[in-house]
Order: C-alpha cells, then structure tokens, then sequence
C-alpha cells in the first residue's frame, strides 16, 4: 500500500508557519517525538490528532489529508503520459506535490488547458468536416464567387456586348455578391453563436469535474432539503453545457438525498457492514443509486470509509468521476480494459465483484454493475450505463462479511498508455512512461 504523506504536507505547513515542532506538538496536545513520526510519514495521522494540528496551523483539515493529492496525482501523471518524450521524475511526484502543491496545481492546470485546447480543436475540425449547415454554406459562398468571377470575366473579354445584355450580367454580378455578403454574415452569426456557447476552452466534463472537487463532492445544503441552487465561483461553471451537467447532477444528488436521507442511510450503512445490496432493499431503489451515495458519504462528521466510483456509459466515456487517492481515474483517454467496469456491458443487470491489484501493489474491493438507464419501453433502444464502486482493501475490516469470494486479484492498471504490465494481452496502447510510478 502506497504511504500516506500526510506528515510531510503537515512539515511543509509548520515551517511556513514559523512554528516548531515543540510549539506544534504542545498547540496540538501531543508530544514532540510522536509529531517527529507523523512529520517523517512513520506514523498515520487521523481523527482527532489531525483535527488538532490542522486547528493549530489555522488550515483545513482537507488541506493536510491525502484527498487534496488525488486530482493532481492523475492529472501529473497524464501530463508525463501525453508528452512521450518527457523525461519528468514520475517516482518523485508525490514529493512535489506535498511540497510545492502550488507548482504542481499550476502544471496540473497548462496540461488541462493544453487538453481542453486539443480537444476543442478537434471538435472544430469535425465540426468543419461534417456540420451540414457550414457544408452547405460553403458550398453556396463558392457557386457565388464562381458566378460572379465568370460573369465579370465575359464582360472584361468581350468588348461588342449590347446594352441590355450588359445590363444582365451587370445585375447577376450584383445579386450573387449580395448572396454572397448573405452566406459570410450567416457564418459570422453562426461562429459567433458558437463562440459564445463554448464560453471557455475547459471542456464541459472538466468544468464539472473542478465543480465537484471544489465541494469536495458533497452539497450538505442538498442533504438538508436545500435549493439546488449551489454558490460557486463564477469562473468555473462558464459555459451552458458545464451548468447543465451540473444541474443534472444536483438533480440527481437531490433526489438521492430525498430517498436516502443522509442520517438515516448512515445508521443504515454501519448496521449492515456497508452492504450495498441490502442498502438498496431498505430503501427500495437500484446499486447504482447506492453506490453513488455510498461514495458521498465521508464528510465531516461522517467517518465513514473512502470509497471512489466512476460512471461510464456504452461508448466507454465517463459520465462521473470520484477518485481515491490511490487509484486515479483518467481524465482523458480511455481507461484499462481490464476494469471489471466494462464486463458489466456483458451482464447487464447482474452485480460483479473483483478483488483488483495495481501495478504499485495497491489492493481494492470492486462492485460494478450495468443498467439500461433508457426506461423499458417497445421499440426503444437500450441506454446502458455501468457504476464501479470501489474500496481499499485496508478497510477489509468494514466489509469482509457481506463480500463473497472474489477469487484470485487480477492485475489491472489505470490507462494503457501509464501502465508498465509489458505482458499485457488487452493492451489498447503503448506504454510511454520510462519508469514505473509508484501510483499506480
């Protein structure tokens, strides 16, 4: 299992503050030696010792746990995936991050500018390849500029052109360079339109991405029967796309906290071991619904385990993320086809369970299942969606008794083009690291 560097973020905090260790330990109630252990990561920091130091370093607590490193460690990681040339100390990331969390979320943030401008790129070249409305207008801007090129070609070689035939094609000259002036004003108007939809060059997908990190995924106002109408800053839902992905989300936030009320499903939860089955029995709904709200159960005040979920539909792309500290979760890209994510599609309908181990020796618990989200009707086309549901093995102790037997783990990565399993027989792409990261 990958260790914590809790202690180092909380070395980092002391030192700007000025404080020493002795200063630190007595604010904290605790004695210097064991704060020279958790400094130098020998010891796990948690619960009310954590709440301590991060009261007096006057910090948030979330700025000293290992979920502030999750987004930046996938995000580092594709940047050193993308560039194939790059030479970046991916074995050493976890130290920048702890140390220069600003340089690192700085980087993190060109690469995901640099992805979001690929990507808008792309869509405007299949924009501009297949949009009828530009293929058409395209189409008639060029009859008209061969039109009145023609016409005005016959009217300078031909000098003994009568009057009214003149007068013809001076028309015709005249109507097609009107049409034509008509056909750039509509694409004027029609980029403009467009320009103003896009708002910014993030992708929709990565707006509600920062949105929901932002609230560290959790919106107690929506627990408590609140508007969905969530404060946030305004640079970062900008676009029309990003505010309806994240009003579908708070919908479906709203309706899962409606159904499950947040007091209620925990006491439910700690009764049966966290049993996502009997969880949806209680409450008369579906896994997917449970495991969604599962993995927004730990909060403050909630010291429930850290589960991650990612949300995919049938073309493979993630409708939403949760990472875990230890198993990042693709932004870009497709992600390891060896997810028992992805089996569901096979089985929809039927619950799968797989004891997963990653490359660095990281063990999780997996749940998944497959769904049609489309709603049973004849003659309607099926909408599959598949929710992965996934838990460290470190919290063995939580779950073990509503598990059945997983089997030997299977090897799995988190993206084909990070992944140092060589033998792979899946493998969807090359592999472009030169070193084997320890996150993974």
């Amino acid at each position: 299992m990958r260790k914590s560097l809790a202690g180092t973020r909380i070395r980092e905090a002391r030192r700007k503050s000025g404080m020493t260790q002795k200063a630190l330990a007595g604010a904290a109630g605790i004695s210097a030696s064991y704060l020279n252990l958790i400094e130098h990561n020998r010891r796990a920091v948690a619960g009310k010792v954590l709440l301590a130091i991060a009261r007096a370093l006057k910090l948030p607590v979330a700025a000293l746990t290992d979920a502030v490193e999750s987004a930046l460690l996938g995000d580092l990681f594709e940047a050193a995936a993308h560039r194939g040339e790059s030479t970046a100390e991916t074995d050493r990331v976890d130290e920048m991050i702890s140390r220069f969390p600003g340089w690192a979320g700085l980087l993190a943030g060109l690469y995901r500018q640099s992805r979001d401008q690929e990507a808008a790129i792309a869509a405007l070249s299949d924009r501009l390849t297949h949009d009828p409305f530009l293929a058409e207008s395209l189409h008639s801007m060029l009859s008209n500029i061969t039109a009145i090129r023609s016409t005005s070609n016959i009217l300078k070689t031909i000098d003994d052109i009568e009057p009214d035939q003149q007068s013809r094609f001076h028309n015709i000259i005249h109507e097609e360079s009107r049409r034509l002036s008509d056909a750039a004003q509509a694409l004027v108007t029609y980029f403009d339109h467009a320009s103003e939809q896009s708002g910014s060059s993030a992708t929709p997908e990565e707006e509600l991405d920062r949105f929901l990190q932002y609230h560290n995924y959790v919106f107690p106002e929506l627990d408590r029967g609140g508007a969905e109408d969530i404060t946030t800053p305004e640079t970062m839902l900008q676009n029309p796309e990003s505010r309806a992905l994240a009003k579908g989300y708070l919908g479906q936030y709203t309706k899962d906290a409606a159904q499950m009320p947040l007091a209620e499903f925990w006491r439910a939860a700690q009764d049966c071991g966290f049993h996502p089955s009997v969880l949806a029995q209680k409450f008369n709904t579906d896994l997917a619904s449970i495991f969604r709200r599962l993995s927004h159960l730990k909060r403050a005040g909630i010291d429930a385990p850290d589960m991650g979920l990612i949300v995919v539909n049938a073309a493979g792309r993630a409708v939403l993320r949760r990472p875990l500290h230890d198993f990042a979760l693709p932004r870009h890209g497709n992600a390891c086809p060896r997810w028992p994510l992805f089996q569901a599609f096979a089985q929809p309908g039927r619950p799968i369970t797989a004891l997963l181990d990653l490359p660095g020796g990281q063990q999780f618990i997996c749940l998944a299942i497959a769904r049609d989200i489309s709603g049973q009707d004849f003659g309607k086309l099926p909408e599959y969606q598949a929710s992965m549901l996934f838990i460290s093995t470190g919290h063995m102790d939580l779950i073990k008794n509503w598990l059945p037997a997983t089997g030997p783990a299977q090897e799995i990565g988190i993206s084909c083009r990070i992944c140092p399993r060589a033998d792979c027989s899946v493998r969807a792409e090359p592999q472009i690291l030169a070193t084997t990261p320890e996150i993974l």
